[in-house]
């Protein structure tokens, strides 16, 4: 009997060493051009480069160094000795988000599995990807997006009420940003605040959140090794009663409960004739695009994949702003311009050229998810913008890689070329956007000021204009009337957990800011 139950733990033991020695073979297959490329040496078979890629105490303190030194496009070991391409060469992203040879690295791929309900937007690829797209299009279009404009404005003037009652104290900011920016996706897409659906909801969203800021150096090859095992294991194994395990297994549950509830209450009322419109949901339900079903899978993404990445750039931005307080002046006195007595669905914020130069910035530095992960899936070859010297001394203008080679798309990167941003692409400089400032005004890759921080392609952020006018919105409330300025509490930095968030000197999530109400 002993014998038999030792046979029974040491299956999981055997299958995890057999999917180790796979993936090596496999590397090694693909690295025949790859491991040619420059990059830094690893310490450490088990993390490769990936802990210093992934657990600064700041965001991109190797990557950043990396790019200077190697270039925009080099080697890095990724875990269990798989070779991996870091890549921010323009002509590089744009082939990889255009031409339908990547789709979503394992890592990745599991994370989304992990968080989201099967059959989510984000989940998909090719035509199932694009029906669903086609079907949610008509709720982010430009039009549709400025009809939601007073949902963003109740919620900026709902913050800005909260943080009156602490005028002249300093706050962790980020909780009050995590609030605000959950309403007003729940109200446009679900036609219910977010209030509606339960403490139970809300309380288990922040521990999702929570998740992120308590990464830990061993996760990074648990998360790589995750991502390896057969399915019909990761499956098994995340129903374990581990408490990550139990916190992201309810937040689907709760999502689909949410959802399928919605849906039915739609289909009910148009069914007996009342209008079923309340929210985009009701729409879809009424325009028979996609099934039931469809419409439910996306719950999950709508009640978190946007608003921790809304607060997070926004407290960057207020951060930023603390930090030069000229600038902020200028940025109020342009806010108390534009707005001057009139009704808020008459400011002009897409006129207003600070403003838009001060979110750019805030974008451009400080992109929500810095690291994306895609793996090729099928042989094809890169092209590049520049050569780059191999270690055998020879130049290339483009890189061969087979089907399965894992490339992380380095947006951070990116968004730090000298080639792209000017000659000071490190430091936070919003004048780079006005007149003569220094952007490339090339071709563009990404769907807003030629910054990948919405992605590109056919996965393009579907939210990306939905997330600028909430940033415009809410930025015009909280600068036009309150003054933010830096205790002495330390620097706020920024960390990696799947997206970028503040941290403070603890290492906790969060931005404290000394606020003041000027108007």
């Amino acid at each position: 009997m002993d014998n038999a139950l030792w046979t029974l733990g040491a299956i999981p033991l055997i299958l995890v060493i057999l999917c180790l020695a796979v993936q090596w073979v496999m590397s090694l297959c693909r690295s025949d051009m790859v491991h040619k490329i420059p990059g830094p040496s690893s310490l450490s078979w088990v993390f490769g480069n990936m802990r210093e890629l992934l657990l600064t105490s700041t965001y991109g303190e190797y990557e950043f160094r990396w790019l200077r030194q190697y270039g925009a496009v080099y080697r890095i070991q990724g875990c269990f000795g798989e070779t991996r391409l870091m890549v921010s060469d323009p002509a590089a992203m744009h082939w990889i988000v255009t031409s339908g040879h990547f789709t979503l690295g394992p890592s990745t791929a599991n994370t989304f599995r992990l968080l989201f309900q099967t059959g989510s937007l984000v989940l998909t690829d090719n035509h199932e990807h694009k029906r669903l797209r086609t079907a949610f299009n008509p709720g982010f279009s430009a039009a549709a997006v400025r009809k939601y404009l007073p949902i963003f404005e109740r919620a900026a003037q709902i913050l800005t009420e909260q943080l009156e009652h602490h005028s002249g104290e300093a706050i962790n900011i980020s909780p009050f940003l995590g609030q605000a920016t959950i309403s007003p996706a729940s109200e446009v897409i679900l036609g219910h605040p977010v209030e509606d659906f339960g403490v139970e909801f809300i309380t288990n969203n922040l521990a999702i959140v929570a998740l992120a800021v308590n990464q830990s150096a061993s996760q990074i090859p648990v998360d790589a090794l995750f991502a390896w095992i057969p399915a019909v294991i990761r499956d098994a194994t995340i129903h374990l009663p581990f408490s990550p395990f139990t916190v992201l297994n309810n937040s689907k549950f709760l999502a689909n409960r949410i959802g399928k509830k919605l849906v039915e209450e739609k289909m009910t009322a148009a069914q007996r004739g009342i209008d079923s419109t309340g929210g985009f949901y009701g729409e879809l339900v009424n325009s028979h695009m996609l099934s039931e079903r469809d419409i439910v899978a996306q719950t999950s993404l709508v009640l978190t994949a946007g608003q921790e990445t809304t607060a997070a750039t926004t407290a960057f931005g207020l951060v930023e702003l603390a930090q030069n307080i000229e600038f902020q002046k200028q940025l109020r006195a342009e806010i108390h311009s534009a707005a001057g007595g009139r009704r808020t669905d008459e400011v002009g914020y897409d006129s207003m050229p600070l403003l838009n130069a001060f979110i750019k910035e805030t974008l451009r530095m400080y992109p929500a998810e810095p690291l994306p992960e895609r793996m090729a899936t099928q042989d094809t070859v890169i092209p590049l913008t520049e050569s780059i010297t191999m270690l055998d001394g020879k130049q290339i203008s483009s890189i061969p890689i087979r089907k399965g080679q894992v490339v992380m798309f380095a947006v951070a990167s990116y968004q730090r070329l000298y080639s792209r941003w000017g000659q000071d692409p490190d430091k936070f400089n919003p004048a780079r956007w006005l007149d003569n400032g220094g952007v490339y005004k090339g071709e563009a890759i990404g769907p807003y000021a030629n910054l990948l921080s919405f992605y590109g392609g056919p996965r393009t952020c579907l939210g990306w204009r939905f997330a600028i006018l909430e940033l415009q919105v809410f930025i015009c409330e909280l600068v036009g009337k309150f003054e933010f300025t830096l205790p002495s509490l330390g620097i706020t930095r920024a960390r990696y957990g799947g997206t970028l968030f503040p941290t403070l000197p603890d290492g906790k999530k969060g931005a404290v800011l000394s606020v003041k109400r000027v108007i």
